[in-house]
């Protein structure tokens, strides 16, 4: 009720309801047909599901934006992840679909990418905003555009940007941010967000590419004369100094993390920044590399934040409550189905005992 008390239309708020109960419900794949089965006795009630969702004008930011002061008064927030989801699809006619390679599979797919902002909680990460990518082909064609209803104001944007405009929506619903946690995997440029996340004066961990250039911090030692040490590639800074120098201490079980102090080209100047290489094997080549500007009294929450990401993966709860299962071609649809999805999952996580139609639904 709180969520959706925007909305000026007591229909709007009753299938809101039914929609949010339904993802909450329904076993399996989340089709508009098999959620209204699974909540309601109505015999048209998907239907107007589908209106509600894909028809229906109402305006999914005041939702999110709730959503985000929510989940922040439930449970103590200690960073906000950025992430890319990739969701796959068949054909070429819902918002935003395009052909993408995915490092993560090694292949190309045919998919749309999202862009979420999660509070990472100690119950986990939960998403309170979305963004999803246009490619240039479709925010370039206004026939594309008028069939996905993708608004006039929307033009093209690269991910990265995308990634900043959430950073930046999320910085207006509180008034200090926690550490910002982003792993690109490879559908967003690294360097990018790095400059933007100084520029807003945010303290960030950042997973970085092999290409990146740095060079090491000067020691302590050396004349305040010495010349700057050379710009390296990541992955030369990690080969030469491999296991990097500092280890950083990990608990039994959990990825081995070594740190080296960098310094970071920027455009505002220098950066002294802290390069840590998690090793999940034995292997010499680190699975995932992180740059922060944390100092370091605050290195030590910088692994630790790191570690839970090791064993984490944002979108997995929304993934399972139908993240991926909208069929409709809006954009607008895909938004308004989303915001859904992520107070489900919030739900889920922190209004289990709450509610009394869960209690009712879940008691034995």
């Amino acid at each position: 009720h709180r969520l959706f008390a925007h909305l000026p239309r007591a229909d709007q708020r009753h299938w809101a309801e039914v929609y949010l109960k339904g993802l909450l419900h329904t076993a399996g794949k989340k089709s508009l047909r098999r959620m209204a089965a699974a909540v309601t006795p109505s015999p048209t009630a998907s239907q107007s599901l589908q209106q509600f969702v894909n028809v229906s004008p109402w305006p999914w930011h005041p939702a999110r934006a709730e959503l985000a002061r929510w989940v922040a008064e439930h449970t103590p927030v200690h960073a906000w992840t950025l992430a890319p989801v990739v969701i796959p699809k068949r054909g070429s006619l819902a918002a935003g679909v395009h052909q993408r390679f995915v490092p993560e599979l090694g292949r190309t797919v045919n998919c749309q990418l999202a862009l979420g902002a999660f509070l990472t909680t100690g119950l986990g990460d939960l998403s309170v905003d979305w963004q999803l990518y246009l490619p240039r082909d479709w925010t370039g064609n206004s026939r594309l555009r008028e069939q996905a209803r993708i608004p006039g104001a929307t033009h093209y944007t690269s991910a990265a940007g995308l990634c900043l405009a959430l950073l930046d929506r999320l910085a207006r619903t509180t008034h200090r941010a926690p550490p910002i946690v982003i792993d690109p995997e490879g559908h967003m440029d690294a360097e990018a967000l790095v400059e933007g996340l100084e520029e807003r004066g945010h303290d960030w961990i950042v997973a970085v590419p092999d290409t990146l250039r740095l060079s090491l911090a000067p020691s302590r030692e050396a004349a305040p004369t010495a010349p700057a040490p050379p710009l390296e590639t990541v992955r030369t800074l990690v080969r030469r100094h491999a296991p990097l120098r500092t280890a950083v201490p990990s608990a039994a079980g959990q990825p081995r993390l070594g740190a080296l102090p960098t310094v970071v080209p920027l455009p505002g100047g220098d950066r002294t920044c802290l390069l840590v290489g998690e090793w999940a094997s034995p292997s010499l080549r680190p699975d995932r590399v992180w740059l922060t500007n944390l100092p370091p009294a605050r290195h030590a929450q910088a692994a630790a934040l790191i570690t839970s990401r090791a064993a984490a993966r944002a979108g997995a709860a929304e993934t399972e409550l139908g993240l991926h299962d909208f069929s409709g071609r809006s954009y607008t649809g895909w938004h308004r189905h989303a915001t859904l999805v992520s107070a489900a999952s919030a739900h889920r996580k922190l209004g289990h005992d709450t509610c009394p139609y869960t209690q009712q639904r879940t008691a034995p």
